[in-house]
């Protein structure tokens, strides 16, 4: 038997509090975010809402009270989230509940544990949250555990059970991005550990540190169906308004990753032509200079493009971070010379590798000296003809003559624009600011794969814009087109479960 409600509602009225602008109640769609305690709620709360609310500390309950916020409002179509202080000690709660029916006694008993035992008193608030305000109930668990060492769950789930409140199960604090079949053992073994809990309706990833909008756009899908009455019409509104921004989001990055990749097959470096004992490989300590110049010029127009559309791609995403400085840091002190950079400099791209400091983040790291070849200036035999020179700093000379990017250096330049984006889609907001990070070998791996799908596309990209000089116009629309069909395969692959409706 439950126990009954309060007489007052902690359900404020549709023109006052948390910034909501709502025609009626009916438009409003309520989730409260529970859990036990220091769980990663209030985490949470801060990458779904894309700001940073609340205050997250490793300690229990410093969430002390029932703190509402609008995740959406769209055409007076809203979404709220409370963030609830979470349950303590809910075995003790659970015993408290059974003993006490009476509303005089639960507000009295509220009133003293408020003072006298604060865990108590705010498992409390956390669960008239649920029963008064609630439309669905996010549960958090720590999958850092296995679920049969998560002993309270039984206590709490038998807690939400007595409230009559749709359950929907997040899998919180599991790490670095997993490879998809490593996740859905993870998802299988908490859904099977949870299929006594008739409540329990769905059991999903979502990571307060690491997760992709897909993710929540799964969330939205398995919501629907738990909405009842007029909330149907609404939440409909809402998941349709959610999955349009992050579309929004994700052809935003599509374009400024093609913006990126068209660039970089324009840059050109003009070179004088080769004598003839150049061109046999004599005499050609003048070109190899004028070579080494080239393709440091273009090494650092290419840092500094990296480095705006990185954080273009922060921005776009609703964050902020310190990428910019460090990147024009190296940028600017290390990429016109010949030299090593600092790996701490360099985690900020090398990151987005996979741990792979191969390809293009390995040449840049030396100054953009010894992409390919491995040939350092001065480090070439006697007898190199001009093209193989050229070929060592991985340049090609275009059919305007000026010196190129070379077609195995631009695919691995796609393959960066790739991984900056994972490495950015991923970033929640609730770590706080973007910063460098280890990245998962399943992403480089898979990134690969897709790369080698469209590698006609992308030899057809680089001809395009190297050999045949295309208009900006047409080489960007051909750009974006084949950095919009390899996000959309990686995600799909990264997701296995996702479809094609989810891109449209």
């Amino acid at each position: 038997m439950s126990p009954t409600a309060p007489a007052t509602s902690s359900r404020p009225p549709p023109s006052s509090g948390a910034g909501l602008d709502v025609r009626s109640e009916t438009d409003i769609v309520t989730l409260s975010l529970i859990s036990h305690t220091n769980a990663g709620k209030t985490t949470l709360a801060r990458t779904l809402l894309r700001s940073d609310i609340g205050e997250v500390r490793d300690a229990p309950h410093v969430t002390l009270f029932n703190e509402s916020y609008t995740l959406l409002n769209d055409a007076g179509s809203v979404l709220r989230l409370w963030d609830t202080p979470g349950f303590g000690d809910s075995a003790r709660l659970l015993k408290r509940l059974k003993r006490e029916r009476n509303p005089v006694l639960w507000f009295l008993s509220q009133t003293w544990d408020r003072i006298t035992d604060k865990p108590l008193w705010c498992s409390q608030q956390a669960l008239k949250n649920v029963r008064e305000e609630a439309d669905v109930v996010l549960y958090l668990v720590n999958a850092a555990e296995p679920p049969d060492a998560a002993t309270y769950i039984d206590s709490e789930m038998e807690i939400l059970s007595w409230v009559s409140k749709p359950v929907v199960v997040l899998l919180n604090q599991t790490g670095q991005p997993q490879a998809p079949e490593v996740e859905a053992g993870e998802i299988e073994a908490w859904r099977t550990h949870l299929t006594k809990y008739k409540l329990v309706r769905e059991v999903l990833t979502l990571d307060a540190f690491a997760r992709c909008w897909v993710q929540e756009d799964k969330l939205m899908a398995s919501l629907a169906p738990l909405m009842e009455g007029s909330r149907i019409a609404t939440f409909q509104h809402i998941k349709k308004a959610w999955h349009q921004r992050n579309l929004d989001t994700f052809r935003s990055s599509a374009r400024l990753l093609s913006e990126q990749l068209t660039a970089a097959l324009m840059d050109g470096v003009e070179v004088r032509a080769e004598t003839l004992l150049e061109r046999i490989g004599w005499q050609r300590e003048e070109l190899n200079r004028e070579y080494n110049e080239a393709r440091q010029k273009l090494a650092s127009q290419l840092a500094d493009r990296v480095e705006q559309t990185t954080n273009k791609l922060i921005e776009a995403h609703g964050l902020s971070g310190a990428a910019e400085k460090e990147l024009s840091q190296v940028a600017r002190d290390h990429f016109h010379l010949p030299q090593g950079v600092n790996e701490s400099i360099w985690g900020v791209l090398g990151s987005f590798a996979g741990g792979a400091m191969g390809g293009l983040i390995a040449d840049l790291k030396l100054g953009g000296l010894t992409f390919g070849g491995g040939a350092l200036i001065g480090g070439l035999t006697a007898g190199v003809g001009a093209y193989a020179l050229i070929r060592s700093y991985n340049l090609v000379r275009g059919n305007d003559h000026r010196l190129r990017w070379s077609r195995e250096h631009f695919r691995e330049q796609v393959k960066l624009a790739l991984l900056a984006y994972l490495a950015v889609s991923h970033y929640g907001r609730g770590r706080g600011e973007w910063k460098e990070s280890s990245q998962p070998q399943h992403w480089n791996d898979i990134t690969e794969s897709v790369l080698d799908a469209h590698a006609d596309a992308i030899d057809l990209l680089w001809k395009n814009g190297v050999q045949k000089e295309t208009a900006p116009e047409m080489l960007f629309r051909q750009s974006r087109h084949l950095v919009n069909d390899c996000l959309t395969m990686l995600l799909q692959r990264l997701y296995p479960e996702l479809g094609d409706e989810v891109f449209a």
